[in-house]
C-alpha cells in the first residue's frame, strides 16, 4: 500500500523556491499518492489545492508577514513565523502519513505549527532560514546558530526566533537539502546537526527547456534579433537591484572592462523605470516572462548566462540554462558550484573578484562548444524521473 503524501508550499510558482517544488510535485504526482495544497496560488491547474475561500485567520498572516517584514528596514529578506495557521486544519492533514513542507514562509506556517504535526515531515530547505533566526540567508556565520563560525553580532530578534525553534522542534524530521553547501551547513547548525540529512537537487521539465537554434525571439509584438554582440543573460524574480543576486556586479565588472562595447545585456524580471537610469551596460529589460516557452527561447537565444549571486542555494534559472546548453558565468558561492562545474560546464570566478569574472566571460567565449556539450551532458542528473525515484526511496524510507 503506498503512503499518502501532502506536498505544503507558501506559492505553487511565485519565486524560485515554489517553481521548485511546483516541478518536484509534477516528478512524483503520477508515482506517488501526492496532493499539493498552497497559500497563494498563482497556476489555474485543479491538482494545486488552495483556501477556497479566505479565512480571517489567512488574512490575518498576510497583513502581519508584509508588516514585519516592511519593518525590519533590511535589504536582507527576513520572516519571523510566529502566527499559528490553520492550514494544517484546511488542508487535513490527519489523512496523510508523510508531510512533504517546502518553503512555508511569509508566516504560512508558524514555527510551532511544525511541532503539532504528529505525522512524519520531510522538511526540504530552499534557504537558510530553518536553521537561523529571522534571516533567509547569512553571509557571515555567527557561533549562536552554528557550531563553527565567527561571532558576530544578532539582534536580540533573531536569536529569540532561533531560540523558539530550538524549544519547540524536538522531535527529529527528515530534512532535504537541494545543494551539498546546504546539507554541510545543517550538519552544522546547532539546530539540526543530528537530523537525518539528504541531498536531493531541484528538478527541470525537459518538454519545456531544451536546447534550439534561437537567432530571434518574439517578446509581445516585438522581436529581438541576434547581433555582433555577445548576449549575457541575467534574470531574477526580485528586483534588480537585489543584494544577495549581485546584479550591480556583473554590470560593473563588463562597463569597467575591454567588453563594455562588446556585451548586450538580456534582462528577464521586473525593472523599475528608475533602476534602468543605473544600469551601465548596453541592455535590453524584457521584464517579467511567464511564458516558459518563450523563457526557452531566451536560453537559447542568448551566450551566457549570468548568475553572479553573492549566495544563492541551487537557483532554479542556472538548471534550466545546462539543460539548454547555455553555459555559466557565476561566482564560487553556495550550492552554485553544485551546478557550474569549473571550465567545464561555466566559469566559477573568485568571490567577488570582477576581473576575474570577465576573465571567465573570455574564458566561456573562447570554449564555448565543449562548455555547451558538457552543459547539456550535466543536465541529466536533474531529470524528473531520477528526482523522483530520490524522493520515492526517502519516502518508503521512513
Amino acid at each position: 500500500m503506498k503512503k499518502k503524501i501532502l506536498l505544503i508550499s507558501w506559492s505553487d510558482v511565485f519565486g524560485g523556491a515554489s517553481q521548485a517544488a511546483f516541478e518536484i510535485y509534477k516528478s512524483l504526482r503520477r508515482k506517488v499518492k501526492i496532493n499539493f495544497f498552497v497559500q497563494r496560488k498563482i497556476t489555474n491547474y485543479k491538482f494545486v489545492k488552495t483556501y477556497k475561500k479566505k479565512t480571517l485567520n489567512l488574512m490575518l498572516r498576510n497583513v502581519f508577514s508584509f508588516l514585519s517584514y516592511k519593518m525590519r528596514f533590511s535589504k536582507h529578506d527576513h520572516s519571523l513565523n510566529i502566527i499559528n495557521s490553520d492550514i494544517l486544519k484546511v488542508a487535513k492533514i490527519n489523512k496523510y502519513e508523510i508531510i512533504n513542507i517546502h518553503w512555508f514562509n511569509s508566516e504560512t506556517l508558524s514555527i510551532k505549527d511544525l511541532s503539532k504535526i504528529k505525522k512524519k515531515i520531510v522538511l526540504t530547505l530552499h534557504d537558510m532560514w530553518a536553521f537561523c533566526g529571522t534571516e533567509h540567508y547569512l553571509y557571515e556565520y555567527p557561533s549562536a546558530y552554528f557550531k563553527r563560525g565567527k561571532n558576530i553580532n544578532i539582534s536580540k530578534i533573531d536569536y529569540k526566533i532561533w531560540q523558539i525553534k530550538k524549544n519547540n522542534w524536538k522531535k527529529k524530521f527528515n530534512i532535504v537539502a537541494p545543494s551539498n553547501w546546504m546539507s554541510k551547513l545543517i550538519k552544522n547548525s546547532k539546530l539540526f546537526f543530528d537530523f537525518p540529512v539528504t541531498v536531493i537537487p531541484y528538478t527541470v521539465d525537459k518538454k519545456l527547456f531544451f536546447e534550439k537554434k534561437i537567432l530571434k525571439v518574439k517578446i509581445k509584438n516585438n522581436y529581438i534579433f541576434k547581433t555582433k554582440k555577445i548576449d549575457i543573460l541575467f534574470i531574477s524574480a526580485s528586483r534588480l537591484f537585489n543584494f544577495r543576486k549581485g546584479f550591480e556586479l556583473l554590470d560593473k565588472a563588463i562597463c569597467k572592462s575591454n567588453l563594455r562595447n562588446r556585451v548586450r545585456l538580456i534582462i528577464v524580471g521586473p525593472v523599475k523605470e528608475k533602476d534602468k537610469k543605473k544600469i551601465m551596460t548596453e541592455n535590453i529589460a524584457l521584464g517579467e516572462i511567464n511564458d516558459k516557452k518563450i523563457l526557452n527561447n531566451i536560453y537559447n537565444f542568448s551566450d551566457i548566462l549570468g548568475l553572479p549571486s553573492r549566495l544563492d542555494n541551487l537557483p532554479n534559472v542556472g538548471l534550466e540554462a545546462h539543460t539548454c546548453g547555455l553555459p555559466i558565468i557565476a561566482f564560487d558561492v553556495g550550492g552554485i558550484p553544485d551546478i557550474v562545474s569549473h571550465k567545464k560546464t561555466g566559469y566559477l570566478a573568485k568571490p567577488f573578484k570582477l576581473k576575474d569574472l570577465i576573465d571567465g566571460i573570455h574564458y566561456i567565449l573562447k570554449n564555448k562548444k565543449r562548455l555547451k556539450e558538457n552543459s547539456l551532458q550535466k543536465s541529466k542528473i536533474w531529470d524528473p524521473n531520477l528526482v523522483s525515484k530520490k524522493y520515492q526511496k526517502l519516502f518508503n524510507n521512513i
